[in-house]
């Protein structure tokens, strides 16, 4: 690479630098709701952030490579959640599982790294000396990352179709978003086949980071009031319920006749109690109460442990036994969505009604 060139790049990783800046700013400060998925758009851009920092101050090709790997690896990881949150909450549980998963390759990979040294994985020759199970592992993380975009650009711009003011301009933003990410995925394939100049595979990871952040900063207004309100199939379509679900119906199987005390409730087994679909009903409760029918049901059991220790009938009962009264299936299931839905601890609220 020649002097020229050299500088040219380092003007432009110095403009992504405080163009990433920017963002973070513009993210930290309009987003305002849900907490979680503001943190997966903050992460989203200071890797960014982060990777152009290290590509700007780096003496060699492989000096901060770890660095990059793993803000790659986290990039891949808030894109699901992002998307996940937004329009695709029903499918929570395997987004959080592949996350978790994925950070644990990545934390094995850094001690990994730590015992066999860096200077023995990230060689001088910019190649990577790692097992073959570790890069099957990363490969697979890399594969996963394109399945779900793919299954949700698919959803979101051929299989959705809902006709209100909001949906078109998620489209788009949707469309703009994932074209950088087949373009990227495009743009690896190639660079494999036809072994493309470090400095041309550099311009394009510069114009690609730039599109990010781009479209990062012109995201729709309304997503930065609050992304759970317009996730789609719910809030968006205004979908009329009347005809398919009573609510005095709904009420009494679930509240009346505490449902929610049982505890191998789940949604399969109480869509079918209702003689509707599970995703009929999913979205029901969503557009509802705006949670899932887990959050539901524990908010329910919550609500149900602070109304009977009231009564003196409970006064002799542990934690754990009235953790099992409300449905619970154990004492330590019981005090995450306690302190979620109430606050502080039950053994202090129970004390306060023994006095």
């Amino acid at each position: 690479m020649n002097l020229a060139s050299y500088s040219l790049i380092q003007c432009f990783y110095c403009f992504l630098f405080l163009f990433s800046i920017i963002v973070l700013m513009d993210v930290l400060i309009r987003f305002k709701s849900p907490l979680k998925l503001k943190i997966f758009f903050l992460l989203f851009v200071f890797c960014i952030f982060l990777v152009c920092f290290c590509a700007f101050i780096s003496k060699e090709p492989n000096q901060y490579v770890l660095i990059k790997m793993i803000c790659m690896m986290i990039v891949g990881t808030s894109i699901v959640q992002i998307f996940t949150n937004l329009y695709f909450i029903q499918h929570k549980k395997i987004a959080n599982i592949y996350t978790i998963t994925a950070y644990s390759i990545y934390i094995f990979l850094i001690f990994y790294v730590q015992i066999v040294g860096y200077a023995n994985v990230f060689t001088k020759t910019n190649s990577v000396n790692l097992p073959l199970y570790l890069n099957v592992f990363l490969e697979i993380d890399f594969i996963f990352v394109n399945i779900f975009c793919t299954y949700y650009m698919y959803n979101i711009l051929f299989k959705f179709s809902f006709k209100n003011i909001y949906f078109k301009k998620i489209q788009v933003w949707t469309f703009c978003f994932f074209m950088v990410i087949f373009t990227q995925i495009l743009f690896i394939v190639l660079s494999i086949i036809f072994k493309f100049p470090s400095e041309f595979n550099t311009y394009i990871r510069i114009v690609l980071a730039i599109a990010l952040l781009l479209i990062i900063l012109y995201r729709p207004l309304f997503i930065n009031k609050n992304g759970y309100k317009t996730s789609f199939g719910f809030l968006f379509n205004r979908t009329d319920f009347s005809s398919v679900i009573k609510e005095v119906e709904f009420n009494f199987h679930f509240f009346s006749n505490f449902y929610y005390k049982s505890k191998s409730a789940n949604i399969e087994e109480f869509s079918n109690i209702m003689g509707i679909s599970k995703d009929i009903l999913f979205k029901y409760i969503y557009f509802t109460y705006s949670m899932s029918f887990e959050e539901l049901l524990n908010k329910s059991r919550v609500e149900y442990f602070v109304e009977i220790i009231k009564y003196p009938k409970f006064k002799k009962y542990t934690v754990e036994a009235l953790a099992l009264e409300v449905g619970f299936s154990s004492r330590q299931r019981f005090y995450q969505p306690f302190k979620k839905y109430h606050g502080g601890n039950p053994t202090d609220l129970i004390d306060i009604f023994n006095d």
